[in-house]
């Protein structure tokens, strides 16, 4: 699962690279640099995970997400194609937002004003997308006059419809697909299909200003507010003192990035996750909503799916109320079920296959 984070000169994408990451990437050096990307793979947070993990005493493993900060904003030159690559190749793309005032940086709009930016944003995702659809419908064209072709003819039409949808300025991930539609433009990468989440970042000043500004996830894109500099200053201090500075900052029911993002990144990809009790650690697996037993065995080995016999499921917190598995399958909450059994969020599963 990979998210691209971007957005214009000395927004904050470094340093909220750095937030949710742990590191400390040097921000101004950075920020001179072209066609230079951050990546990194962390763990994300489950305290699920923890407990189980504590009842075995075995080491935990969490699932990954991994993040790649851009250099740069570079839409407008036609031929970038390093940056519209960048955010090709993601899950899903955070676009940070400029939200405080600072006299010595001049923003590249001339003026803060983080929904023109959004909307900005979203056009460029879109006319990226309209130009790839037009180029593509081009050369099917040719290509149907030198051979009639069923399935040319129904990515036409498909195409052609992605590009009026464009045309009233929609993003495509407004627009409901069915799966055999999703399949036939899988490997175009649109933009603006891809999940989006907008943080605006401001300062305590403007903090509560900007807070009509947040959106709940709806349409595979929300809207989120976070105090980038105030913040990386809080985590600096011990635990039990950040409460008091938080409160004296205006922000006391403020909550930390990383673990907001998490957690709505988690809700746009329409990912989950199950554990696994090995020999030696506890490990959490990302899957997609309404996945199948038969294909989350796949996500662990192909020799678990092609020998797939039966899945033995329970509830992470059954099983740690029941003290192990011996006494919730007394109790009736360990369940066998088949293949087309669909995992839940959280669920303990142990595979059953012929080796």
């Amino acid at each position: 699962m990979i998210f691209t984070i971007f957005g214009y000169p000395k927004t904050g994408k470094t340093l909220l690279f750095n937030l949710l990451t742990d590191k400390k990437e040097e921000i101004s050096k950075f920020s001179a640099v072209t066609n230079k990307f951050h990546k990194a793979v962390v763990d994300v947070p489950d305290d699920r995970l923890k407990k189980i993990s504590d009842f075995f005493k075995f080491p935990p493993v969490f699932a990954k997400i991994e993040y790649l900060d851009t250099g740069k904003i570079s839409f407008e030159e036609a031929n970038d194609t390093t940056f519209i690559d960048l955010l090709r190749r993601a899950d899903g793309l955070v676009h940070i937002i400029r939200a405080f005032e600072d006299p010595e940086i001049v923003h590249p709009k001339g003026s803060i004003d983080p929904l023109r930016d959004i909307n900005r944003i979203e056009e460029e995702l879109r006319t990226v997308d309209f130009l790839s659809i037009e180029k593509r419908l081009e050369k099917i064209l040719i290509d149907i006059k030198k051979m009639k072709s069923k399935e040319l003819e129904e990515e036409f039409e498909l195409l052609q419809k992605l590009k009026d949808f464009l045309e009233k300025e929609k993003p495509l991930r407004e627009l409901e697909l069915n799966s055999k539609e999703i399949t036939i433009i899988k490997g175009f990468k649109f933009l603006s299909l891809k999940p989006l989440i907008n943080l605006i970042n401001t300062d305590e000043t403007f903090f509560n200003k900007y807070l009509k500004l947040k959106k709940l996830p709806e349409n595979n894109t929300t809207t989120i507010i976070f105090c980038g500099k105030i913040e990386s200053e809080l985590l600096e201090l011990e635990k039990e003192d950040r409460g008091l500075f938080q409160e004296e900052y205006g922000l006391k029911d403020y909550k930390y990035i990383k673990e907001n993002f998490i957690k709505t990144s988690y809700e746009l990809l329409n990912l989950i996750s199950f554990f696994t009790v090995g020999t030696d650690e506890v490990k959490a697996w990302t899957i997609k909503k309404k996945t199948s037993a038969y294909i989350a065995a796949g996500k662990i080995h192909t020799d678990i799916q092609q020998g797939f016999i039966k899945a033995e499921i329970i509830k992470w917190k059954d099983f740690l109320d029941s003290e192990g598995f011996t006494q919730a399958k007394e109790k009736g909450l360990l369940k066998l079920e088949g293949k087309n059994y669909i995992i839940n969020d959280g669920e303990i599963v142990h595979f059953r296959f012929n080796k």
